[in-house]
């Protein structure tokens, strides 16, 4: 036979073979065997639970009969939602080739390992659970791509670095939920740009700096919890712009100064934390104004209730008060 022909022959061969015509099959990742391969990854890294596979999972059954698994018309997944499993093992990448997936929750496990950046590929998702694990390394940058996410809760893992500025562009996100790792470095005054953002949780990092004044812009903002880090400087004022907080949490930091009288101005807060800090003055009477059922300031050596008559039965009326009344 001529040469030309067995390279022919080959070339053929060959091509065959990557569509599935000769000898194994590899499956086209954005397929619905794309997707059963991309599930297929996530039992072999997570620990190869054996009950899993009594949930449908490695059958030939269709995806959506899966445990956990939701698919759409087409039979591709739309929703992964693995919560309190006892998983363990790490996210393998190919989770970014469900290129349908609307929601991943992948919670309260024993993960570990970096989140991978191939998840950035995500590009219908709208909400990402990953919180409750043991992930580390830092938060990727890149996730700013997954621009329909409006849910997104790494919490409760060992994370580390800075917060990425890049999550400010994240224009469509209402929940950002980042507190119990530790990260460090600053608040990044792009988080102010998530105008449709409603809780904005960072509690019990290792943050340094000052609370950013461009926390103000956040005018959904329901809950603020910035408690447990190691921020300076004085309470904004500003902060009484935000008309839609219920939740503000500032206790456990090194705050210094007196408490801005433009708090009084949330007329929806319903909890304020800011013990263990430096503050001084007294809780100012404005906060009347406020219909508080918890108001924690103990543990500032300067900061007191004032003994007027007023003062004395608007504190009788908060259902949980902790802190010292001013000297007599």
């Amino acid at each position: 036979m001529r040469f030309d022909k067995v390279l022919a022959m080959v070339v053929l061969l060959a091509g065959l073979a990557l569509t599935g015509l000769v000898g194994c099959s590899l499956s086209a990742p954005d397929s619905v065997e794309g997707d059963r391969a991309a599930l297929v990854a996530l039992y072999n890294a997570t620990g190869e639970l054996e009950w899993l596979t009594d949930g449908n999972w490695l059958s030939d059954e269709p995806l959506g009969t899966w445990y956990g698994v939701t698919t759409n018309d087409e039979g591709r997944v739309t929703e992964l939602s693995l919560v309190s499993l006892g998983l363990n093992g790490s996210i393998p990448p190919e989770l970014g080739n469900l290129s349908n997936l609307e929601s991943l929750a992948l919670a309260a496990t024993q993960l570990t390992g970096p989140i991978p950046r191939e998840l950035v590929n995500l590009s219908n998702l709208e909400r990402m659970r990953l919180d409750g694990n043991e992930l580390t390394g830092t938060i990727p940058p890149e996730l700013d791509n997954l621009s329909s996410l409006e849910f997104l809760n790494l919490g409760g893992n060992q994370l580390t670095g800075t917060i990425p500025p890049e999550l400010g562009s994240l224009s469509s996100l209402e929940y950002l939920e980042l507190g119990g790792n530790q990260l460090t470095g600053t608040i990044p005054p792009e988080l102010g740009n998530l105008s449709n953002l409603e809780h904005l949780i960072l509690a019990s990092n290792q943050l340094t700096g000052t609370v950013p004044s461009e926390l103000v812009d956040l005018s959904n903002l329901e809950i603020l919890s910035l408690g447990g880090n190691q921020l300076t400087g004085p309470i904004p004022p500003e902060l009484g712009n935000l008309s839609s907080l219920e939740f503000l949490g500032l206790g456990g930091n090194q705050l210094t100064g007196t408490i801005p009288p433009e708090l009084g101005n949330l007329s929806n807060l319903e909890s304020l934390w800011i013990s263990d800090n430096r503050l001084t003055g007294e809780i100012p009477e404005s906060l009347m104004q406020s219909d508080l059922d918890w108001l924690v300031y103990a543990g500032n050596a300067g900061l007191c209730m004032p003994r007027s008559d007023s003062m004395q039965n608007w504190r009788d009326d908060i259902p949980f008060i902790e802190g010292p009344n001013c000297p007599r």
